[in-house]
């Protein structure tokens, strides 16, 4: 099935009524429908996850039309180390399988391998920001076999991603997220890209590094790049990743992610 969305000839409009819908979103409940509407829209598959980097892991606030059994097989396995995650909180913006991996290597992937045995083809994601770090994910997926998301696609849905970002900055800091999650189970959020510089420099536990590990330990903690993060130490991009291997080992972190939740709560040092 074409999309005609692609051809640019009468989707100015509808694009522009999608990312004022979301932006004005004031509930999850508004914001999820107008991203999954949107979603729908650009992509010709309604399946969405919005995922807030909760803690340890990617932490689930609205989904639509996803497999009964599909988010909690993600949770189980790729939810608490997911390579698109990582990349993302790394400064990856949007991905797609064939982006993240290559497309020699896309099929051969443990992503692919879960989305396929859900019915599924193709996956794009990206970035939800706070106070201009990384706070959630934008998830969707397609049973599309022949139809990778286009770069006009990955254009829109970075356009969708910055009015979800623009809601859900209100959601937070009106209080409406807090109070429309207070019953979860899963107990209160914990999100580092909430937390100002003084609240960081209070609980990250990183008085008893080198003073530069520590500097970039504060930086990954606010979602900053690792080419970020080198313009404004001035050292290398390899400098960098060598301070964040050594303070993963420490740590016991596996990746970003898990690196900036262990920082963030005061994780004990191993």
């Amino acid at each position: 099935m074409p999309r005609v969305h692609d051809h640019m000839t009468t989707t100015d409009g509808m694009l522009a009524d999608s990312i004022i819908s979301i932006a004005e979103s004031r509930s999850v409940a508004a914001l999820g429908t107008a991203c999954q509407r949107a979603i729908g829209w650009l992509s010709g598959s309604p399946t969405i996850g919005l995922y807030l980097l909760n803690s340890d892991q990617p932490r689930l606030i609205y989904s639509r039309h996803a497999p009964e059994g599909f988010l909690e097989d993600y949770a189980r396995g790729l939810g608490k180390a997911d390579p698109f995650v990582d990349s993302i909180m790394n400064g990856g913006g949007i991905l797609d399988g064939i982006s993240l991996y290559g497309r020699q290597y896309w099929r051969g992937s443990v992503s692919y391998d879960l989305l396929h045995s859900w019915g599924f083809s193709h996956n794009m994601c990206g970035p939800l920001r706070l106070d201009d770090a990384v706070a959630g994910v934008f998830y969707t997926a397609t049973p599309e076999e022949d139809l990778p998301y286009s770069p006009l696609v990955k254009k829109q849905m970075e356009l969708l991603c910055r009015a979800c970002s623009l809601a859900l900055e209100s959601l937070v800091h009106s209080g409406r997220l807090e109070h429309e999650t207070a019953g979860d189970p899963s107990g209160p959020f914990c999100l580092p890209a909430l937390q100002n510089a003084h609240l960081r420099a209070t609980h990250l536990p990183t008085s008893t590094l080198p003073p530069r590990s520590a500097q970039v330990a504060n930086l990954v903690c606010k979602g900053q790049t690792n080419k970020t993060i080198a313009r404004e130490m001035g050292i290398s991009d390899q400098t960098v990743k060598e301070h964040v291997a050594k303070l993963c080992r420490r740590y016991g972190a596996q990746n970003r992610t898990e690196l900036a939740a262990a920082l963030m709560s005061g994780a004990s040092l191993q």
